[in-house]
């Protein structure tokens, strides 16, 4: 009959595992290797590059990527006059080479892109402070960025601030027969700094709509404008939207920039002067809560006699819109001025809005 083999102690199978390991070094050479647990889960993935900044130069790739380089040579960084001259050129180890040099004025704000290695432009950028970026693409998906924050002067400009506090303001009903005030009433709160003014829209119908211009100044050679303001509603139910507009003539042709937030469509428009009409942007513009504030930011210009929209930035983003109009004759001059105007809702309902630190600068 068959006997089973004798069974061993835990402890005797131990001693036999170790002496079988010892036999083995001893009469075959073998070594043992000791594995870290953490070791083996480790990733070999390299950390990205951090992206250059301040320096005017970046980079970023690693030994198993193409590496991309940058170089700001213009601007330095800190203060610039408007146009700012922007060169740069940049370099990388793709196969492919580079695809593009970027100027981005803000958070994924694209204002300017050159294909290839090179860029030599001149931007226009109103008056102001900007965090700038100029970041190189490559054809194998690598990229480097150089940070360049501005702040932005405007040689020969004129600025006016606080307009909502200045006397010149006047009104006239654009549409229907409401009931507007005659002129802003300076009121602290609310405000931004303790100042701000106070338009009322009264309906007696449907779509009544008040307007408020004011004449600033005059020049000859003025060609691009900042219409820089902060604003609030006291019961944006009651708004169909909200109208910003400046306006200047050169000579005989007279040119209107008015950026209307529709809160019906839910996007900003920009005004076609000759055409009489509204062209949409698709900036969004949605109905904000009662009474807080908003910060709208436009920049325009005249270029070949064209009335041209360059970009709109609401509440610190900024959106490139890009859109020219023919202007409409008028008797000559060179005035400029701003106006501002609400729109009243189907039902007719009245409410306040409130404007506070509207800066207008002509360059």
């Amino acid at each position: 009959m068959q006997q089973n083999p004798p069974k061993l102690s835990r402890g005797s199978a131990v001693i036999r595992c170790f002496a079988s390991l010892f036999l083995c070094m001893y009469l075959l050479g073998c070594s043992a290797t000791h594995l870290d647990p953490a070791a083996a889960s480790a990733s070999n993935s390299p950390d990205p590059s951090s992206p250059g900044s301040g320096s005017g130069s970046g980079s970023s790739g690693s030994s198993s990527a193409p590496s991309s380089t940058i170089n700001v040579i213009a601007p330095s960084g800190g203060s610039a006059s408007s146009p700012v001259h922007y060169v740069a050129t940049a370099s990388t180890t793709c196969s492919g080479g580079v695809a593009s040099i970027a100027i981005y004025i803000s958070a994924n704000q694209l204002a300017y892109s050159a294909s290839g290695a090179s860029l030599d432009t001149n931007l226009t950028l109103g008056p102001g402070t900007y965090n700038t970026t100029v970041q190189s693409s490559d054809q194998c998906g690598g990229s480097a960025q150089a940070s360049v924050p501005l702040t932005v002067s405007v040689p020969g400009s004129q600025t006016f601030s606080d307009i909502e506090q200045k006397s010149g303001w006047y009104t006239y009903p654009d549409q229907g027969n409401p009931i507007c005030s005659s002129k802003p009433s300076i009121t602290a709160s609310p405000s931004l700094d303790g100042t701000s003014g106070k338009f009322h829209l009264g309906p007696t119908g449907e779509f009544n709509n008040c307007l408020w211009p004011i004449l600033l100044g005059s020049s000859t050679t003025a060609t691009h404008f900042s219409l820089d303001t902060s604003y609030a509603v006291s019961d944006p139910s009651a708004a169909q939207g909200l109208e910003f507009s400046s306006n200047k003539h050169i000579g005989t042709d007279w040119y209107k920039f008015s950026v209307q937030c529709s809160y019906h469509k839910g996007i900003f428009s920009v005004w076609d002067t000759a055409g009489g009409h509204w062209s949409p942007t698709t900036v969004p513009c949605t109905r904000p809560a009662a009474n807080a504030w908003n910060h709208l930011i436009v920049l325009t210009a005249i270029s070949n006699r064209k009335a041209v929209f360059l970009s709109l930035t609401f509440n610190g983003v900024t959106h490139a819109i890009n859109q020219s109009f023919d202007p409409i004759t008028k008797s000559s001059s060179y005035n400029f001025g701003v106006h501002f105007q609400m729109d009243g809702n189907r039902a007719g309902d009245a409410y306040d809005a409130y404007v506070d630190q509207m800066t207008f600068t002509a360059w």
